[in-house]
């Protein structure tokens, strides 16, 4: 009875697997969700739902919360409508090689 060798790397089993166009199409939808998931995610954890955020409207909200590239400015405005301000951290690669420098929007 022959068995299959299992590939200890995720992505490379993957990869091998959908083929190469097929996995990055796949990979670039995943870091889209997951940019979704953590502006609606911080949301979430204090509670609040789309048509809470003060001074924006509930599509306005979605469109933020769906993009994958924003502004900074849109940030702080998504940010502010929440109760809360933008804090942007500079880290290092290896991040114990230098500690992260606080930048404040």
């Amino acid at each position: 009875m022959k068995t299959k060798k299992r590939n200890s790397d995720f992505f490379s089993h993957a990869k091998s697997v959908m083929g190469e166009k097929r996995f990055d199409k796949a990979v670039e939808k995943g870091r889209k969700v997951a940019h979704e998931l953590r502006l609606k995610k911080a949301r979430e954890i204090i509670g609040l739902n789309q048509t809470d955020l003060k001074g924006m409207t509930q599509p306005e909200v979605s469109k933020i919360e769906a993009r994958k590239d924003i502004k900074v400015s849109t940030l702080d405005k998504y940010a502010a409508a929440m109760g809360m301000k933008v804090k942007i951290s500079l880290v290092s690669e290896d991040e114990d090689e230098i500690e992260p420098i606080a930048i404040y929007g």
